[in-house]
């Protein structure tokens, strides 16, 4: 867990000269071995859980009504060594035998991460969707990655009386309300260019007989770049199916669609779109997680020893999120217009990662850790503004607090 090492370099005989210089514990690397087991995976696995459950209230998050929570779920994967292609196989056709895939889900609004699960990539997004229905609670707002949008589970959020937003799948076509006709996204596309619009919103009907619920449907127009290159991965992909694209499919594909069913007097269209954009900062920090701390950094050693060290360099990006979250929400409150930057702190907290260590081992008290490790750099910490682009807490700020 507080190892200063990445796990492709990490030994055992180091784990045991750890133990020995810390703890006064003598441990053989082939006991070591043997205790890295299910039993030690599935008390890390308990531990990661406790740390998910313990939650902190640090911000006045009243103003962001109705939603009770602000879920972002999405997935990210990472190459493995070939010896893991039974444990975690990879898909068809990949040059990587072996892969692993991290489901995650995210509250926005009181910065809390609900879940950090191993899993393997061939179970994919929609199937990992599905597992989690259990968890929509009423009032909250579920943003998801296209992968992970089901009928099952736009029904399940209208049912629990909670809201989505997501992209709208490629091979779905809602019903306009009113009419009960299809988009005819080439008409719209060439009304958009006679005003010089590059956005519409219409109310659709999505699924259909007594299931079938009303949302909104937001397009917004994307450069003939971004068309270009989407039809170039889509003319692809088909090719490798033996399949065509319809004309209807390539119009469709000159656009970004979104869907959800919050009212517009709670999130205007523009809101939408921008809030949308804010599951890209979770990506944005899974990538400084791989750059700093190296969690994609694995050798080949046995599988519960794998997923033992992956565990623990969780709970320790949990401990040290909640100190974030602490300092930024302090930022944010004394220094409005600032944030804490996600990499400076993490790049931060592996430099004073030993002295956090005596905190938790009770060798040290936090206030002291503050004073030595933290106080007299926490202005530093802050975000710098960047030309022409609004910062992303700030824009989560503006829809929420208007």
């Amino acid at each position: 867990m507080f190892s200063g090492f990445d796990h492709s370099q990490l030994s055992l005989q180091e784990c045991c000269n750890d133990l020995a210089q810390q703890y006064q514990k003598s441990l053989s690397k082939e006991a070591l071995h043997k205790r890295f087991n299910d039993r030690s995976l599935g008390f890390l696995k308990l531990v990661l859980a406790e740390q998910m459950a313990s939650k902190l209230d640090t911000i006045q998050t009243n103003n962001w009504q109705p939603f009770s929570r602000v879920l972002v779920a999405d997935s990210c994967k990472f190459r493995l060594p070939d010896k893991y292609a039974g444990d975690y196989p990879s898909f068809g056709g990949r040059s990587a035998l072996s892969l692993m895939n991290i489901q995650y889900a995210f509250d926005l609004k009181h910065g809390q991460w609900e879940n950090l699960e191993l899993t393997k990539a061939t179970q994919n997004d929609q199937g990992h969707s599905k597992k989690t229905l259990q968890r929509i609670g009423q009032g909250e707002l579920h943003i998801r990655d296209m992968g992970f949008v089901t009928m099952p589970y736009l029904k399940k959020v209208v049912a629990e009386k909670a809201f989505f937003l997501n992209r709208l799948p490629a091979k779905w076509k809602p019903l306009q309300c009113g009419s009960g006709k299809a988009i005819d996204w080439a008409k719209r596309y060439r009304q958009m260019q006679k005003s010089k619009e590059d956005r519409f919103e219409t109310r659709v009907t999505i699924g259909e007989g007594k299931e079938a619920f009303n949302g909104r449907l937001i397009a917004v127009a994307v450069p003939e770049q971004v068309w270009a290159e989407r039809i170039r991965k889509a003319q692809k992909q088909a090719k490798s199916h033996k399949w065509g694209l319809s004309d209807e499919y390539k119009e469709r594909c000159k656009f970004s669609v979104f869907i959800t069913n919050v009212e517009e007097k709670i999130l205007k269209t523009n809101d939408v779109i921008q809030l949308y954009r804010i599951r890209w900062q979770i990506e944005l920090i899974f990538k400084t997680w791989k750059s700093l701390l190296g969690i994609h950094k694995v050798k080949a050693v046995k599988r519960e020893r794998l997923e033992c060290q992956l565990i623990a360099k969780f709970i320790w990006i949990l401990i040290h999120w909640k100190i974030f979250w602490c300092i930024d929400a302090f930022i944010q409150k004394n220094s409005p217009g600032y944030a804490c930057s996600v990499w400076k702190f993490f790049k931060l907290a592996r430099q004073f990662d030993h002295i956090l260590r005596n905190v938790i081992t009770a060798c040290m008290s936090f206030k002291d850790w503050c004073k030595i490790s933290l106080y007299a750099i926490i202005k530093n910490l802050l975000t710098e503004p960047k030309k022409k682009k609004i910062p992303a807490f700030q824009i989560v700020y503006q829809v929420f607090n208007p």
